[in-house]
Order: C-alpha cells, then sequence, then structure tokens
C-alpha cells in the first residue's frame, strides 16, 4: 500500500525524532503543504482520516517504518533507514559557473 503522502509523512517523521507526532499535527502539516488558493481538491477531513488509517495499517506491518508509540501519535523506527537522492549525471546549470579546482601544495600520500 503506497500513499499519495508517504515521503512527506517520512520527512516529518524524520524531522520530529523518537518522540514523533500526533496525527493532527502531521495532517494539519500536510494539508498546509499541499493545500492553497487553487487547490481544492484537498480537504482537511478526508486528509485526516486518510493519514490515520495509513500510519494505524502500517504500523501494524513488521517491515513498516512507522512506530506506534501511544493513542494518535507515531515516530519512525529506530532502524529505519532512510535513501538519498543522488542526481550524479544531472545536467549543471549553465548560470553557476563549476567550481574551481583545488590546488594544494601539501604533499598527500598516493594509495593507488
Amino acid at each position: 500500500m503506497k500513499n499519495a503522502y508517504h515521503t512527506d509523512l517520512m520527512d516529518m517523521l524524520l524531522l520530529s525524532g523518537r518522540e514523533g507526532m500526533n496525527v493532527r499535527r502531521l495532517a494539519r502539516q500536510l494539508y498546509n503543504l499541499h493545500s492553497g488558493i487553487f487547490a481544492s481538491d484537498v480537504v482537511y477531513p478526508q486528509l485526516y482520516d486518510q493519514v490515520r488509517h495509513y500510519l494505524y495499517y502500517q504500523s501494524r506491518q513488521r517491515h513498516s517504518p512507522f512506530l506506534h508509540l501511544r493513542r494518535g501519535q507515531y515516530a519512525l523506527r529506530p532502524d529505519v533507514a532512510v535513501q538519498m537522492d543522488l542526481f550524479i549525471d544531472a545536467p549543471r546549470d549553465p548560470e553557476r559557473p563549476a567550481p574551481a579546482p583545488r590546488h594544494d601544495d601539501s604533499r598527500q600520500l598516493l594509495l593507488f
């Protein structure tokens, strides 16, 4: 089961640390993140229910990254590894100049 807000939930819970966050605060931050003047498809009560059910269901799974602390309070499991997106082959921005090569006069040990 993949939720549309899964990555945002992971980011918010990662920042909250071991004490986690309650569902009301998570839903409020998600609503503020995804709603706007012209966005009428995000309804807070539906978003709250969706987040509550998703976290409850996921925290019951064995390999889920979410941990149920107490009633309405969730956190990330301590052994969760977060994948970073590194774009090595991404094209460079033409307006941003390339970093100048570093000239260091100190001697270094050549390992290879």
